[in-house]
């Protein structure tokens, strides 16, 4: 039944809620909000208290009142918004925050956010580089129209504001330093060492030394082992936990795995060939996720792939930070199109075996080409762990070796 409102003073007493809950939703930002600046991922939130000291309740600030803040930087900005409407937002309007302190809160983030340039550095010594700096493009903060931007957001309610950032691109490019097909990154291979013991860790830093600077000609093959040469002392090695098919022992190099693994990891990445890959004789946590590991052990496993790229693939190696590694190919991209497609691990037992695949396609020359590489991990305690040193027999164990010593390489379809 529809209700009669018998009087002024009832109607009123009716619709007063709903007013006030609108008034409410367009007031400006109040005591208690927090605001987020945000650059892609990248976010960064800002006190309420520093959020109410922007506000002026009852006031109102042209947009060009940043001559507030008695500096150079804020009378170019104020210059900036004397302009008339731009981009859609009218500079002429009237805020109750003040553009001098957004602007100068967002001066302090270009601080922390800012990048020069960096330019691309290549020295080359027998077919090796034994200098090399990745070009980088700069970030630069357009303060003025963030500055815009924030202000639109707070007078309108709303919790973030997206910076303004412009790039810079370096003046050199990396492909007028060398005439061997080296301009750009082509893939990139990363792993997590964290929790790794201190030799593990300097085996570690041992193989990155070795594949450092290796350049691969076009149709050149790269075998893992070749470039890492002889695992001796003398090479600066230590003992380190290997797997072996009598246990898991402290040998020479015990660790690089990890450096051939995420060699696996690049060279897959780029729609590599692969022509000699095996996995480990049991799960590693090292390797996660399981399946996408390639152990190494001079003399009987190696990992080797193809460089049928059109230019020479330059590897290059490095510690992103103390627990992670990370392999980038430098070269020249074709138009082949690679598809990794999500590890899988199956049939686990409760002993800790398990099986895993990782599919991979890759699309070139209008020719698509699927691999799948297979993995087998048997039960950590067939494998019992030794900590006493023993010096390998023959050659020394380069990191874990696998239960068989023939190679197993990926299934094509």
């Amino acid at each position: 039944m529809r209700r009669l409102f018998t009087s002024k003073t009832e109607l009123l007493a009716c619709l007063l809620p709903a007013f006030l809950a609108c008034a409410f939703l367009l007031q400006p930002r109040t005591a208690g909000a927090v605001f987020t600046f945000v650059y892609q991922d990248k976010k960064f939130a800002v006190d309420t208290e520093t959020v109410n000291s922007w506000h002026r309740p009852g006031s109102a600030f042209p947009a060009s009142n940043l001559i507030e803040e008695k500096n150079s930087e804020s009378q170019l900005a104020a210059e900036y918004f004397n302009q008339p409407a731009i981009k859609g937002k009218d500079s002429g309007s009237t805020y109750n925050y003040s553009p001098a302190l957004v602007y100068k809160y967002i001066n302090g983030l270009a601080k922390e956010i800012d990048l020069p340039a960096i330019e691309p550095e290549l020295a080359i010594l027998n077919q090796r580089a034994i200098k090399f700096t990745p070009p980088q493009n700069g970030l630069n903060t357009d303060v003025f129209e963030s500055t815009k931007s924030a202000l639109y957001a707070l007078q309108n309610g709303q919790s973030s504001s997206n910076l303004t950032i412009g790039v810079s691109e370096p003046k050199t490019k990396l492909s007028d330093l060398n005439d061997l097909g080296i301009k750009e990154l082509v893939a990139r291979g990363e792993s997590s060492f964290k929790g790794s013991p201190k030799n593990r860790r300097h085996n570690i830093q041992i193989g990155v030394d070795k594949m450092s600077g290796i350049i691969l000609l076009p149709g050149e093959e790269f075998s893992f082992n070749k470039f890492l040469g002889p695992v001796e002392a003398d090479q600066g090695f230590l003992p380190e936990l290997v797997i072996k098919k009598d246990g898991t022992k402290p040998e020479l190099g015990g660790g690089l795995c990890q450096v051939s693994s995420t060699t696996f990891r690049a060279a897959m990445a780029a729609g590599l060939p692969i022509k000699e890959r095996k996995n480990h004789a049991y799960a590693v946590q090292y390797y996660s996720p399981q399946g996408t590991d390639a152990t190494i052990y001079p003399g009987s496993v190696d990992l080797k792939f193809v460089n049928d790229t059109p230019g020479s693939l330059l590897i290059w190696p490095y510690l992103k930070d103390k627990d992670h590694l990370n392999f980038d190919f430098y070269g020249t991209k074709d138009s082949r199109a690679v598809t990794l497609f999500k590890p899988v691990q199956y049939d686990r037992k409760e002993d800790g075996s398990m099986k895993a695949t990782w599919e991979r396609e890759v699309i070139k020359n209008g020719i698509a080409k699927k691999d799948v590489f297979k993995s087998v991990y048997q039960s950590p305690a067939l494998f019992h762990k030794e900590e006493t040193f023993v010096n390998a027999s023959s050659t020394p164990a380069a990191a874990a070796k696998p239960a068989s010593p023939t190679p197993v390489t990926p299934t094509s379809n």
